[in-house]
């Protein structure tokens, strides 16, 4: 009596060696696209962290650069135009709207780098809307002035708090002069 030839069947739940390692380069590879997708939305991420625009700055080079360089001018003919406190009413008026002109050339030149630009920028459109307020205010001051009166100036505020605390608080090289505000 001859026996039939003997078959090999593997055991349920078992694979040969050819399949367990084939199943570790499955598994290795997905644990390494796992962990290449991990760092690249991290690497990605930080980047977009470390560019991204912080409202509360004026960081655009081009508008900063700009906003700076027409700050500096800005503030020496402040400075050269100042008078004293007991300078005469017509002399103090002729320094306010000397300054105010002054202001107002700095704001145009920013806005000449258009609205497109600044609007990327965020702060600084208020920025500059900051500047015109208080240049609105010193016209008004300078008129009473002008007329005969004895006006007391007023910083305008936004919020409760003077504009000067937010215009001195974007990044810039770029403090509102004292001879601004302080008006006597």
């Amino acid at each position: 009596m001859s026996m039939p030839p003997a078959t090999a069947h593997p055991r349920p739940g078992r694979q040969g060696r050819g399949g367990t390692v084939a199943w570790i380069v499955v598994g290795a590879t997905i644990v390494g696209v796992l962990a290449l997708g991990c760092v690249g939305v991290s690497v990605a991420g930080f980047w977009m962290y470390a560019n991204h625009d912080r409202i509360e700055l004026i960081d655009s080079p081009q508008v900063s650069e700009v906003a700076e360089r027409a700050c500096a001018s800005m503030r020496a003919t402040v400075v050269a135009t100042a008078v004293s406190p007991g300078a005469t009413p017509a002399a103090r008026v002729r320094s306010l709207r000397e300054q105010d002109t002054a202001v107002t050339a700095m704001v145009a030149q920013v806005r000449s780098l258009g609205s497109d630009r600044l609007r990327d920028d965020l702060p600084t459109t208020d920025w500059l809307t900051d500047w015109e307020s208080l240049v609105a205010a010193r016209e008004r001051y300078a008129d009473a002035l002008s007329a005969g009166g004895d006006p007391h100036f007023e910083v305008p505020t936004a919020d409760g708090r003077p504009i000067v605390d937010r215009m001195n608080r974007v990044g810039l090289t770029c403090e509102v002069p004292p001879q601004l505000v302080d008006l006597p």
